[in-house]
């Protein structure tokens, strides 16, 4: 049976315009858009630059307000919810890696940074954090590097690793492989889909390359005009 995760309803944001004056005017991205997002199913977001992908995935995970709807997870406003289970049952992986890690944290310190407020023994957090490294086949000759001295496709999994350290249930991958060389983030691609389905994780994947989606997806919408549509690539 197919179970909800999400559903956003008749969601609408507006941005104030970057210069206020004459001749400008704010910015409309999401217009009343309605989804569905399913258990432990890969949801594939796409549409033109600049469409607002980003910040749909941001209001869906409570990290910014709409304007108007609301968003639901398993049937309860997520604004409503604690968020420190929510948060570490949905994660996020943010498109740029450089910008998502810290540059003077050693991998080791990179992947075990959100279980900073668990209640574990250092001994239990470094078996987290090198069971992570051998579910990304990363080796553990990585663990004192810093990120300046990983190449685009290791600092990748080592961010994906940092978002599966807690354990979640559902991820928001932004454009995760708009940096990498067209061979790397295609084998990065495949890896990243046999975790998710062996981990029976939902995704909301945003991208624009029509052959990652046709590959990792089982559903698209496409966003334009600041709503949504089931589309195909």
């Amino acid at each position: 049976m197919t179970v909800i995760r999400f559903r956003l309803e008749e969601i609408s944001k507006t941005y104030p315009p970057h210069r206020p004056g004459p001749g400008t005017s704010s910015c409309k991205v999401l217009d009343g858009l309605t989804l569905e997002i399913y258990e432990q199913q890969i949801c594939a977001l796409t549409g033109k630059s600049g469409a607002g992908k980003t910040t749909l995935a941001r209001v869906l995970l409570g990290m910014e307000k709409a304007d108007s709807g609301r968003v639901l997870f398993r049937n309860l406003p997520v604004n409503n919810l604690p968020r420190a289970p929510f948060n570490r049952s949905n994660q996020m992986m943010f498109q740029n890696p450089l910008l998502a890690v810290n540059p003077c944290f050693s991998v080791r310190q990179i992947i075990s940074e959100p279980l900073r407020i668990a209640v574990l023994k250092p001994a239990a957090i470094l078996d987290n954090v090198r069971a992570k490294l051998a579910l990304l086949e990363l080796p553990e000759l990585l663990l004192e590097r810093r990120p300046d001295q990983l190449s685009g496709g290791e600092l990748q999994r080592v961010v994906l690793a940092r978002a599966l350290v807690l354990e979640p249930e559902f991820l928001v991958l932004d454009e995760p492989f708009s940096s990498l060389d067209d061979l790397t983030a295609w084998r990065i691609l495949q890896q990243f889909k046999k975790i998710f389905l062996r981990l029976r994780l939902g995704v909301l994947f945003i991208g624009h390359h029509p052959r990652h989606i046709r590959f990792l997806a089982d559903r698209t919408v496409v966003l334009e005009a600041g709503r949504l549509h089931d589309g195909a690539c």
